[in-house]
C-alpha cells in the first residue's frame, strides 16, 4: 500500500511539473538574443548533429568561449558551474550525474571507462583527471539520463563526451602557472595547418606537494594530507587530413604518466580515534602510465548525418611501490600492479530515407584485458589475487530511427543488443517524444532502459575482495520530462525530471574476518529534478543558477549509495564578467540534507573566483582561488568502512593559482 502511495506520489510530481514546466515555456517570447545556444547542435544526445530543440534529453553544453572566460584549470574546474557533482580525491575525479556515478565518458565520442579495476573510482570506471587539458578542448556535451541502447553499459546517469579542437592555423603559446602546496604547472601548445593536413600538439607538465585541508572530523586547521603529493606529465596530439567531399582521417595520441601518494583516506585524526581501524597509507606511492591511441575516418558529415569508422587503443598501467616493507599502518593495502587495456572498432552509419526520416545504426566490438598482481598478508587472512590476461570481450548492434512529424513534433526509437563473455546478452530500448512550441522552447519525454558490467576485478578478486564468477549486470529503466527555453530578456532555462530503477544493484558485503565480496544485493530508486537558469544581466555581465533535487531509496543487504549522496539538495551560483582587458568568474557550489552518519555535515558551502586581465591580445594573466573561504568538508563519503567513521576523504583547503598563458 505503502508502495502504491509512493507510485502515485511521485506520478503527480512528474505530472504536476510537466504541467508546470509547459505553462512557463508556453510564454516563452520568441525573440531573443542571438548569443545563447538554442540554435546550436550537439551530437552527444542522438550521436549525430541535431538542433538541441529537436532532441529529447536534457543537455547542458559548456563552450570553448565559456572556458577560456571562466580560466578553468582543468575539466572539473570547467564544470564547477553545472549541476553535475565530481567527488575528487588524490587517486581519481569521479563524476556524478543524476545522483549516480555510473556515467559514461567519451572523447571525441570514444570511451574511456576502465572495466578492467574500478580501484577507487566506484562504480563508475572514470577519471576526469586523466583527460585531455582544456587548451584542447572545444566543448564539452553533459546528457542526463539513460543512454545505453545508443552506448551500451555505463551510461546510467548520463554521458559526458569531451570534444577536441581541430587545428586552422598556425598558434604556438605556451603558459605556466604556481601556487601553494608548491603547484608548478607548464603547458606549451603549438598547432598550424597546411592545406588539407592540421595538427595540434599540447605538452604539459604538473608537480605539488602535499595538500593541506580544514579537518571536518577534528576540527583542526590546515591539517596535512600526508602522501598526497602529484608529479605528473602529458602529452597530447592530434593530426587530421581532409580527404575531400566532406571525408575526414584522425589521428589522436593522447599519453600521461606520473606517480601519486595513495593516500586517499588523509586525514590522521580519524585514523588515531579509530585505534588504527582506518586505512591510513602514510607510505604507498602510485607510479602510472596511460597511453591512448585512436584512428577515425569520417564521411557524410552535416546536419542528422554522422558516419564513421574508428580503431582504438587505451592502455592503463599503474604499480604501487613502498608498502612491500608493511610499515604500519599501509599493510591495509596488498596491491602491488595493475594493467588494464581496451581494444575497440567501432562503426557508424547514418541514412537520410526521406525528408522527415532518419535512420542511424552501428556496430562496435571491444576487449578489456587486465593483469593482477598482488601479495599475501598472512597475518590477517588476506589473499593476494594474482592473475594474467583476464578479458572481458563484447560485441554490440544498434539501430536508432528519428522521425520528424507534423505540428513540430519529433520522435525517436532505438535498440541496441550487447553480447558479453563474461554476462551474456543484453537487449536495451529507449523511446523519446519532441515537441518545438516555438524557436526558443521544446518540450520532450523519454523512456530508456539502462545497464552497468562489473568490473574484472569484481568478478576476479581484488585485495580483501574475493573473487564472485556469478556477478550479472546491473539494469534497469529511467523516465525523463523536461523543457528547455529561452524566456524573455535574455533568460536561457532548462528544466528536467527523472525517475529511475536500478535492480540487481552491485555492492560489497563482508563474507569473513577482513574478507568482502560484490555481489547483486540491492535495488536502487532515485528520482529528482535538475534547473538551470543562465541570464544575461547586462553586455558586461551574466548570471548563472542551478539547483538538483536527488533522493535515492535502496532496497538490499546495505544502504550504501543511499546514506552516501552527496547532494540531495545541490546548488549552483555563478556570476561572469567581461569587458575590454577583464574577464571574472566567481561559483558558488553547496549541499545541504546530507546523511551525518556518511558526511561530518549536513551541508557544505564553496566558493572559487577567477579573475583574468589581457594587457595585449597575445598575453593572459590570471588568478584562480579554489575553496575562497577554505571551508572544511568531504564529497566523497565515508559509510561504509569497516570503522563507520566520517570524515576520510576531506577536501584540499583553500588554493591560490596564478599564472600567465603566451601566444608567441
Amino acid at each position: 500500500m505503502m508502495k502504491k502511495r509512493q507510485k502515485r506520489r511521485l506520478a503527480c510530481v512528474l505530472a504536476g511539473g510537466v504541467v508546470l514546466l509547459y505553462s512557463t515555456a508556453a510564454f516563452a517570447a520568441e525573440e531573443q538574443e542571438q548569443e545563447f545556444s538554442f540554435d546550436e547542435y550537439v551530437v552527444t544526445a542522438s550521436r549525430m548533429p541535431m538542433k538541441k530543440t529537436e532532441t529529447g534529453a536534457s543537455i547542458t553544453v559548456v563552450t570553448r568561449e565559456e572556458i577560456e572566460r571562466s580560466g578553468a584549470v582543468s575539466v572539473p574546474d570547467a564544470l564547477k558551474n553545472t549541476t553535475i557533482s565530481i567527488q575528487n580525491d588524490r587517486t581519481a575525479s569521479v563524476p556524478t550525474i543524476n545522483g549516480d556515478v555510473r556515467v559514461l565518458v567519451l572523447v571525441d565520442g570514444r570511451e574511456v571507462n576502465w572495466k578492467g579495476g574500478g580501484m577507487h573510482m566506484g562504480q563508475s570506471g572514470a577519471d576526469m583527471g586523466n583527460l585531455p587539458p582544456v587548451d584542447n578542448i572545444e566543448r564539452i556535451e553533459i546528457v542526463r539520463g539513460p543512454a545505453s541502447a545508443l552506448y551500451g553499459s555505463d551510461a546510467v546517469g548520463g554521458v559526458i563526451n569531451i570534444i577536441t579542437r581541430k587545428s586552422d592555423g598556425p598558434v604556438t603559446r605556451y603558459s605556466a602557472e604556481a601556487g601553494n602546496w608548491g603547484l608548478r604547472r607548464y603547458r606549451l601548445t603549438t598547432e598550424d595547418s597546411n592545406g588539407d593536413v592540421s595538427f595540434r600538439l599540447n605538452v604539459e607538465r604538473e608537480r605539488q606537494d602535499d595538500y593541506q585541508f580544514h579537518s571536518g572530523f577534528s576540527g583542526k586547521k590546515d591539517a596535512r594530507a600526508a602522501n598526497t603529493a602529484l608529479d605528473q606529465d602529458k602529452v597530447n596530439f592530434r593530426l587530421d587530413k581532409e580527404l575531400g567531399n566532406g571525408r575526414l582521417l584522425t589521428l589522436t595520441v593522447d599519453h600521461m604518466d606520473g606517480q601519486k601518494g595513495f593516500n586517499v583516506m588523509p586525514d590522521y585524526d580519524v585514523y588515531v580515534a579509530s585505534g588504527g581501524n582506518t586505512n591510513y597509507f602514510a607510505n604507498i606511492v602510485k607510479t602510472y602510465t596511460e597511453n591512448n591511441v585512436s584512428l577515425t575516418y569520417r564521411w557524410n558529415q552535416g546536419e542528422k548525418a554522422n558516419s564513421f569508422i574508428r580503431v582504438y587503443r587505451n592502455y592503463l598501467s599503474y604499480d604501487y611501490n613502498n608498502h612491500m616493507n608493511m610499515f604500519y599502518p599501509d599493510y591495509y593495502f596488498n596491491s602491488q600492479s595493475y594493467t588494464n587495456q581496451a581494444d575497440g572498432a567501432e562503426w557508424q552509419q547514418t541514412w537520410q530515407l526521406s525528408g522527415s526520416h532518419t535512420l542511424l545504426g552501428g556496430a562496435s566490438w571491444r576487449q578489456v584485458t587486465a593483469d593482477s598482481k598482488e601479495y599475501d598478508i598472512p597475518f590477517m587472512g588476506v589473499t593476494g589475487y594474482n592473475y594474467k590476461g583476464k578479458k572481458i570481450s563484447n560485441r554490440a548492434f544498434f539501430v536508432e530511427n528519428n522521425w520528424r512529424l507534423p505540428q513540430n513534433w519529433s520522435l525517436t526509437a532505438g535498440v541496441r543488443y550487447d553480447d558479453y563473455t563474461l554476462f551474456g546478452d543484453k537487449t536495451t530500448a529507449r523511446v523519446t517524444a519532441n515537441r518545438e512550441l516555438n524557436e526558443t522552447t521544446n518540450v520532450y519525454a523519454s523512456w530508456g532502459q539502462i545497464f552497468k558490467t562489473p568490473f574484472i576485478a569484481d568478478v576476479y578478486g581484488s585485495g580483501f575482495m574475493v573473487p564472485n564468477l556469478k556477478l550479472k549486470p546491473e539494469t534497469g529503466d529511467v523516465i525523463t520530462l523536461g523543457v528547455n527555453t529561452r524566456l524573455s530578456q535574455g533568460t536561457e532555462l532548462q528544466a528536467s525530471v527523472f525517475s529511475s530503477r536500478l535492480d540487481d544493484a552491485l555492492d560489497f558485503v563482508e563474507v569473513g574476518q577482513n574478507k568482502y565480496q560484490w555481489r547483486n544485493v540491492n535495488e536502487l530508486k532515485r528520482k529528482g529534478l535538475d534547473l538551470s537558469l543562465k541570464h544575461r544581466l547586462s553586455p558586461q555581465w551574466q548570471a548563472t543558477a542551478g539547483y538538483s533535487y536527488i533522493k535515492i531509496e535502496e532496497d538490499g543487504e546495505t544502504k550504501r549509495e543511499e546514506i552516501n549522496n552527496n547532494e540531495p539538495h545541490g546548488y549552483r551560483l555563478g556570476l561572469q564578467y567581461e569587458q575590454d582587458k577583464w574577464a571574472a568568474d566567481f561559483a558558488l557550489r553547496g549541499a545541504t540534507g546530507r546523511n551525518r552518519q556518511a558526511f561530518t555535515a549536513s551541508n557544505y558551502w564553496v566558493t572559487d573566483l577567477g579573475v583574468i586581465y589581457k594587457p595585449n591580445p597575445t598575453t593572459r594573466i590570471y588568478l584562480k582561488v579554489f575553496n575562497l573561504t577554505d571551508e572544511a568538508y568531504e564529497l566523497h563519503g565515508a559509510y561504509g568502512n569497516s570503522s563507520g567513521f566520517t570524515g576520510l576523504y576531506p577536501m584540499p583547503g583553500r588554493q591560490v593559482v596564478l599564472g600567465i598563458d603566451q601566444r608567441i
